[in-house]
């Protein structure tokens, strides 16, 4: 079996190969089935990353929430830890860690229930996750078990299977532009 780190470097390369036109309308379809998605639906609280480098694009969804009247939510890497902000507008956003757009604003998002749109490198039917490498979504699902989770992917991140640890976070769903995966293909 391949190692995390090799998959993460041969999908990257997978997606950084999809054009800007492909990308547009992939990202169009996983639109359409995360908000009619029942979690997206029911939540007035959504957690999502802003999409950087070719991930699957969120500022649709997040414009989608507000215009649903629902409360917005994004990461900032602070001091090693990922803690999610409000965001009234795109506005709130500045280039943070690594490149990264984050919240500037000082309103922390500490809810009990929220719906946590996650990004990823790589994913496998079972719903297994290899991100990025340091652990921000695992260690801040671990300590929020409660949230709804959603990953977003395009297809070509998809692989047979992914050696998950104890400690990964397994989404409870993976929206592609092709599928939805959840516990039913695990069965």
């Amino acid at each position: 079996m391949e190692s995390k780190k090799d998959i993460r470097r041969h999908v990257l390369e997978k997606r950084n190969q999809i054009t800007e036109k492909e990308w547009e309308e992939k990202c169009r379809r996983i639109y359409e089935k995360v908000t009619f998605h029942p979690f997206f639906l029911e939540s007035d609280i959504i957690y999502c990353y802003v999409d950087y480098r070719n991930e699957v694009g969120t500022r649709s969804i997040i414009q989608k929430a507000w215009e649903c009247k629902k409360q917005v939510a994004v990461p900032r890497i602070e001091e090693g830890e990922m803690n999610f902000y409000y965001i009234h507008s795109f506005d709130d956003l500045s280039s943070g860690y690594k490149g990264i757009l984050e919240p500037i604003t000082d309103f922390p998002a500490l809810d009990e229930h929220a719906l946590v749109i996650v990004p990823g490198v790589a994913f496998d039917k079972a719903r297994n996750r290899i991100g990025y490498g340091k652990g921000y979504y695992d260690k801040f699902m671990s300590q929020h078990p409660t949230y709804h989770t959603i990953a977003l992917s395009f297809e070509e991140q998809m692989v047979e299977s992914i050696a998950a640890e104890m400690h990964d976070f397994c989404p409870e769903i993976i929206i592609t532009e092709e599928q939805i995966y959840d516990s039913k293909f695990t069965e």
